[in-house]
């Protein structure tokens, strides 16, 4: 739980402030949700609301209300215009795609680092990290009901989505009472549980099936890591005329196998960055502290890292070669 003390100063924070920019980061149902949640909740407050994301929101979250307000375009924030920055569910700011301008913001500017990633490095002048929440969206829940902000069916669906995107749909480790019965209670506001479980657990297309066939293909373990790691190329991509979010959720299918430590997925990246997606089911592995080594971060048991190369097969097998 957060400190009502943490909760009281924010929630007078958001109530003095007028202009208002909440970020997060790219292709998360978590990330996605949390935007989409505050900018709904503060607009009907009365404030101008900015939601940010790095990237372009994945087709599978376009159903959330406010997607096509979110801004893409990092040309486009000027710190220089807000009272108060949310950043919501981002360890560290580069993930936001605003690390530059962050680091230039105006004195006057409040940073309000909000988020559950065990890898977080507390940069807010605020910082509010719940390192045992499930979900981004479960934080914001504990927030909006103690400052007795109306979850409407709308803020209730964008909140329940990134519960149910980080818990893989009450399957993995995130899971959590306090999850259950947070999403009970969306459930009971007029969340549309069955529309975002279509669109972030089901609605694949025989596009994804094939790219993911692909990554099946390329499975290779390493018995005595206890290792299990695949790889897809932007060639790959192409070959199936498929898009980089059609890979979303592929790390965590691949955590169901038994037997391994930990699993690894290797993403090239239209860039020139590698991605990778470390899971793992023990207790006895922390995948963050993996991630922590290549610049990434996360949770003990899901995390992730972006390193520039791409990705190049050898004898040996996959490795990233330096652009």
């Amino acid at each position: 739980m957060i400190d009502s003390v943490l909760l009281l100063r924010l929630t007078k924070l958001v109530s003095a402030s007028q202009k208002i920019l909440v970020a997060s980061h790219a292709n998360c149902g978590d990330a996605t949700g949390a935007v989409t949640a505050c900018r709904l909740m503060w607009r009907a407050l009365g404030k101008e609301v900015t939601a940010f994301l790095p990237e372009p929101v994945s087709p599978s979250l376009k159903f959330l209300p406010e997607t096509e307000a979110i801004v893409t375009d990092q040309a486009l924030i000027n710190f220089q215009d807000y009272d108060l920055f949310l950043s919501v569910d981002a360890a560290e700011p580069k993930l936001t795609g605003l690390a530059e301008k962050f680091n230039d913001r105006p004195p006057q500017l409040t940073t309000v680092n909000f988020d559950h990633h065990h890898t977080n490095t507390g940069y807010g002048d605020i910082n509010i990290v719940d390192r045992q929440a499930a979900a981004a969206c479960a934080m914001l829940y504990e927030w909006f009901r103690y400052a007795s902000w109306p979850i409407n069916r709308r803020v209730a669906t964008s909140l329940l989505t990134g519960i149910l995107t980080d818990t893989g749909t009450f399957s993995n480790p995130a899971t959590n009472d306090s999850a259950l019965k947070v999403a009970a209670d969306l459930l009971s506001r007029g969340a549309q549980a069955s529309r975002v479980l279509q669109q972030v657990a089901g609605n694949r297309t025989l596009t994804e099936l094939k790219l993911w066939g692909r990554v099946f293909e390329r499975l290779r373990e390493y018995p005595e890591l206890g290792l299990v790691v695949t790889v897809i190329t932007q060639d790959d991509l192409k070959e199936f005329k498929a898009s980089d979010d059609m890979l979303e959720g592929v790390a965590n299918f691949l955590n169901d196998l038994s037997g391994y430590r930990v699993i690894m997925v290797l993403k090239e990246k239209s860039d020139g960055t590698v991605k990778g997606s470390l899971r793992t089911t023990r207790d006895d592995v922390d995948v963050a502290a993996v991630a922590k080594l290549f610049g990434g971060g996360g949770h003990r048991k899901a995390a992730g890292f972006t390193i520039p190369g791409r990705l190049v097969e050898t004898e040996q097998g996959w490795g990233v070669v330096a652009p």
